[in-house]
């Protein structure tokens, strides 16, 4: 059975108050919710904060969700309102940079030069994505990080698939301007 059939399976038995297919439920979906909101902000406290929100909230409002093939989608839009919320609050970009740094895997064989050009290229694009309206900035983690369809993006955000497409089309472009107006792009050799 794969991951949305057992949420629906999961999402009918937590409807008559079944806690444990609630909290499977949330397992089953914990890391991609996590990993959302850790590459929305880049730092880990505030990505579990988001987390154990959305988890709330779902928890909260799961008896108004109708149709539990929609679940994926719904709580995507949980993870991203929460996410826009929590980034209202807080606005860290040099905490955010200094953690997603220390979270990247550093392969043995890498040189230290090699490494240092990597994570000094991770933090440049990571202050980039931050400069981007947040629009913008959620299509491309969605399509990017989280290789979402523009149809589930779509339905995720309550948006048409071509005003999807458009958004990720101008969030690449900006993204490109921001790196190229910092001369990241040819220091780095992102062309």
């Amino acid at each position: 059975m794969n991951l949305e059939k057992h949420s629906e399976h999961l999402i009918g038995k937590a409807h008559v108050g079944n806690q444990q297919a609630i909290n499977e439920l949330f397992s089953l979906w914990y890391e991609r919710v996590y990993n959302m909101a850790w590459k929305y902000f880049g730092e880990e406290e505030v990505a579990m904060d988001v987390c154990q929100q959305t988890f709330v909230t779902v928890h909260r409002k799961l008896h108004h969700l109708e149709d539990a093939s929609k679940f994926k989608y719904w709580l995507y839009r949980t993870v991203i309102n929460q996410c826009h919320m929590e980034s209202r609050k807080r606005k860290t970009l040099h905490q955010a940079q200094e953690k997603f740094i220390q979270r990247q895997f550093q392969p043995v064989q890498e040189q230290p030069d090699e490494i240092y050009h990597r994570t000094e290229r991770s933090k440049v694009v990571l202050a980039a994505l931050q400069q981007l309206p947040e629009e913008q900035r959620t299509i491309i983690l969605m399509k990017e990080y989280e290789d979402l369809t523009f149809r589930e993006i779509a339905e995720t955000l309550g948006i048409s698939e071509g005003t999807a497409k458009s958004r990720l089309y101008y969030g690449l472009k900006n993204l490109r301007n921001i790196l190229l107006n910092n001369r990241i792009t040819k220091e780095y050799n992102y062309e």
